[in-house]
């Protein structure tokens, strides 16, 4: 569930500055379809960053706290 949400916010935070960098530059047309790559993208990258810092719970230790 964790992962969508974080889907669902980076397409929401691109799209949004998608919108603001267009309307700076002058308005024109809205490309839909970078943001939500870059979004893709982004969450690919946070993805790859859980999975890396996940321990691993299979070995055994010999310290008990």
């Amino acid at each position: 569930m964790k992962y969508i949400i974080t889907f669902i916010w980076a397409v929401l935070l691109f799209e949004m500055v998608n919108f603001v960098l267009n309307s700076l530059g002058g308005g024109g047309p809205l490309n839909l379809v970078a943001p939500i790559g870059l979004a893709v993208f982004v969450f690919i990258i946070i993805f790859i960053i859980d999975i890396a810092g996940r321990s691993n719970n299979n070995h055994q230790s010999t310290e008990s706290h």
